[in-house]
């Protein structure tokens, strides 16, 4: 009995060991990446090289053959075995070997498992030849690049597809004749084979694997030498004016933040090149790729018709990713949890970049503008994330981006510049920088040590600003003294959650009276805030939190003070501060405090007043936004006529370009009458030209559509003749593919169920938006369901931004109590669906709620 009781014990303990190793096993071997896994391989590898080719074919349909050699040293740890990544079938590998021998290896869940008995303490050398998979590779007829970032390296070769396990990597890149190659590092040899050519390339610096890669195809280059580098661009623009007119600006812009950067972290230039590639219809705005940066055409090759706006983002584009080469590719985060904190720093610092490019710019509106708007966006909604996220495996990793990591972080950057002083900011991104050196590393290293510069607690500061979703609101009263004077006015904070959350921060306060304007600075540190006002000799006409922007959150305005500034809209002397109004404006109508009518009416005024080109794309995009989705139809009705009128009248009579340009497009989206109609038909067929105002083959593409979309009697003939006019073969191919979202509506949307027909993912927001043109709001209805249905096969086979994209897009449309109840149904049908993307869906349909809420009243 005795023997039989231990035997059952025995047998208990082995049965728990067993369970306990599943659990562990199961998060090492599950899809993706999971962070116990990355844990493992951060314990078991080291010095890691990649010397790696790739057989690339013309056909597209041929598949691109591989073969690496993975060099590394390594640790067994637990005699777990090695896993390397590869997200492709099991018979895409062609062969593994170790030192030259083939071994026996598994291959589970979208990875290579390998006995750590194979394998040497220390240095080892696995040997591995595959078929690459499709999926980040974009190939297309004449070209291809590929794009890894989060996680999408595995899906092309095997390898250690987290950002800790850096490595150098050495390519080789067979491609066809009259095609070229382009990568990381310097080309050392370039060979002919036949049909084909091989380019050798140099060792790499280390990288992650997601910043690794290669662009190969039909590019022209332009190469500019500057006293200590030449620098090189590739593209594929035909358009030899716009080539011409905008090839000086890029590379300059370039060179430029280069040298800042080197200024400013006191590091060189970390990698060997710095060159660019230019992409068709990249589906990001750039990739930042150490010496192989890429960038879509359409931001980079601006037309005559350009915005200041498109200006400022072009460079602010350009020394955004140039920043990465530091903070990103140089010292990278150490798990995508933080990608935010790459793109923190990379935003933050082009902000600076640009400064000094643009000298006659007022930069405190441009970060008020580029930021601001874009982060209340998705802070105000139901599905607010915090800055830092979890991520339990990589595989989620795409769901992480959005408006907050590159839009609030740099807000809470600019914060911590004003806790610390600028000067105490460099040096501690210095030291960040020189400590971590081609390594890793986290916020919380760089919080450490600029902790060790200031008295402020700076772990608390940032527990609320980065780890917390949403933002606080503030309500003010005012507070009299016996004899009916103003004294001082309460600022109270609270929390939209009601979690009892604090977020301390500094606003200005302005006052405005008969003749002048009284600024207070104001400590928001508690939820009560006292501004003493003793000094004042009469009561202000109004008073306006947050007169500088930079304060965070929302600020209801009371009715006295905001009556006030509605009258007078546009006509403060201080860009910045109008901005502000306008930003305030528009987050108090959304918040049921200003009806959009009375606010659509202070905007208009306010183009009498601002002359600013940055404040007016601003404005106009607001009364765009409140025209479609705010105003019933009987509103519109009335507007619509004083709104073109308004417009155009404006348009004609500016003499700033950039301005002339904004209002016109302004003009052209909202038009809705018969007789405008007809004018922007004959703007378009060349028989009504706009003084001073230069329209380009893009310009003349997008008034066809928006001609189409408004069911123009001429439709066919104006797709017909759009086509002939454009000569770019690709171009042509994009403006079919988007008309077919206006004139074949139900087929156009059930192709986009096809993988394959999402490929070029910036034509599928676009045609999307002409799916979903308010005009078509009605009929579209039906595609929102199906819409929501793929959103996790979107996540799972799309870029990073494109689930977000998709929804922005099919809900940009909408506001109807339909849709409204279309998303509901959703919702409480798939209780359980995944918390990222459900964030998403309700960041996408705030506004749609907001407005079938507001149009009801």
């Amino acid at each position: 009995m005795k023997n039989r009781v231990i035997s059952i014990f025995v047998i208990a303990v082995f049965a728990f060991c067993i369970s306990s190793c599943d659990k562990i096993d199961e998060k090492l071997f599950e899809d993706g990446v999971h962070t116990e896994l990355a844990k493992i391989r951060n314990k078991q590898l080291s010095n890691i090289k990649y010397y790696i080719s790739f057989n690339i074919p013309e056909e597209t349909q041929n598949n691109i053959t591989g073969h690496e050699i993975i060099e590394f040293d390594f640790n067994a740890v637990d005699d777990l075995p090695l896993i390397i990544d590869f997200r492709n079938p099991a018979d895409f590998i062609k062969s593994v070997k170790i030192d030259g021998k083939p071994i026996k290896y598994t291959f589970q869940n979208e990875h290579i498992v390998i006995r750590s008995k194979y394998l040497n303490h220390k240095k080892n050398r696995i040997e591995i030849e595959f078929i690459a998979g499709n999926r980040a590779l974009n190939r297309n007829d004449e070209y291809l690049y590929t794009l890894f970032v989060p996680d999408r390296a595995c899906t092309a070769f095997p390898c250690f597809d987290q950002p800790s396990l850096k490595a150098k990597f050495q390519p080789e890149i067979t491609v066809p004749k009259e095609w070229i190659a382009v990568s990381n590092a310097s080309l050392i040899e370039k060979k002919s084979d036949q049909d084909k050519e091989i380019y050798i390339f140099d060792e790499s610096e280390p990288i992650s694997t997601y910043l690794f890669s290669f662009v190969a195809g039909k590019f022209d280059s332009i190469s500019k030498t500057y006293e200590d580098r030449t620098l090189t661009m590739y593209h594929r623009e035909d358009d030899e004016e716009k080539l011409k007119r905008n090839t000086e600006i890029l590379f300059d812009l370039k060179y430029s933040s280069l040298k800042w950067l080197e200024e400013y972290t006191q590091i060189k230039y970390p990698f060997k090149k710095m060159d660019f590639i230019i992409i068709p219809s990249f589906q990001y705005s750039g990739m930042e790729h150490p010496g192989a940066v890429l960038y879509r055409d359409s931001k980079m090759f601006l037309d005559e018709s350009a915005t200041i706006r498109n200006e400022l983002d072009r460079a602010n584009l350009i020394a955004h990713e140039t920043a990465h080469m530091w903070f990103g590719d140089l010292v990278t985060m150490e798990w995508f949890s933080e990608v935010w904190l790459k793109e923190v720093f990379a935003n933050f610092m082009a902000g600076k970049i640009v400064n000094p490019q643009y000298p006659d710019i007022n930069h405190d509106l441009n970060f008020l503008i580029n930021h601001y708007p874009a982060s209340y966006s998705i802070d105000r909604t139901k599905g607010a994330n915090p800055i830092e996220q979890d991520l339990d495996n990589m595989k989620n990793a795409g769901t992480l981006y959005g408006s907050i990591i590159y839009h609030k972080a740099p807000i809470v950057m600019n914060q911590l510049e004003k806790i610390t002083g600028a000067e105490k900011l460099q040096e501690g991104l210095q030291q960040y920088l020189s400590e971590n050196i081609y390594g890793n590393a986290t916020w919380d290293d760089l919080i450490q040590i600029l902790d060790a510069k200031t008295e402020f607690d700076l772990n608390s500061w940032s527990k609320s600003w980065v780890y917390e979703p949403g933002m606080p609101h503030y309500t003010m009263q005012k507070a009299y003294n016996e004899n009916n004077q103003l004294t001082s006015l309460i600022i109270e904070q609270a929390d939209p959650a009601e979690q009892g959350r604090m977020w301390s921060q500094d606003i200005s306060i302005a006052a405005k009276f008969d003749r002048e304007i009284k600024q207070y600075q104001v400590a928001l540190t508690d939820t009560f805030n006292v501004v003493d006002l003793s000094d004042m000799q009469s009561n202000p006409g109004y008073i306006f939190p947050n007169s500088d922007g930079l304060g965070y959150g929302y600020f209801y305005l009371e009715n006295e003070s905001k009556d006030q500034i509605l009258s007078t809209l546009g006509e403060n002397q201080d860009p910045v501060t109008r901005c502000a109004m306008y930003i305030s404006l528009w987050e108090n109508m959304l918040n049921q405090n200003i009806k959009p009518t009375n606010l659509l009416d202070a905007y208009l005024h306010s183009l009498d007043f601002d002359q600013d080109p940055q404040n007016i794309t601003l404005v106009l995009n607001y009364i765009q936004t409140l025209y479609w989705k705010f105003l019933t139809q009987k509103e519109k009705a009335i507007r619509t006529p004083l709104i073109e009128k308004k417009l155009w009248d404006k348009m004609k009579e500016t003499h700033n370009a950039s301005i002339k340009s904004s209002l016109f497009k302004a003009y052209y989206h909202i038009l809705n009458t018969p007789d405008e109609l007809e004018k922007l038909y004959q703007i378009w067929n060349k028989q009504l030209e706009i003084k001073g105002l230069k329209l380009s083959e893009n310009d003349f593409t997008n008034i066809a559509l928006d001609l189409c979309v408004k069911n123009h009697p001429k439709t066919s003939e104006i797709i017909k003749d759009q086509l002939d006019r454009i000569n770019n073969e690709e171009k042509k191919n994009r403006f079919e593919f988007i008309q077919a979202a206006i004139t074949n509506r139900k087929n156009f949307f059930e192709s986009l169920k096809d993988e394959q027909n999402r490929e070029k993912e910036p034509w599928v927001i676009d045609a999307l938006y002409y799916l979903h043109h308010p005009l078509k709001a009605e009929e579209s209805v039906q595609y929102i369901r199906p819409s929501l249905d793929i959103l996790k096969e979107l996540q799972r086979t799309g870029d990073i931004f494109f689930p977000k994209q998709w929804l922005d897009a099919c809900f940009s449309g909408h506001s109807s109590i339909d849709a409204v109840t279309e998303v509901n149904v959703f919702l409480n049908e798939n209780a359980d669906y995944p918390i990222n993307l459900k964030n998403k869906i309700l960041q996408s349909t705030d506004m749609v709620f907001r407005a079938s809420i507001i149009k009801k009243e």
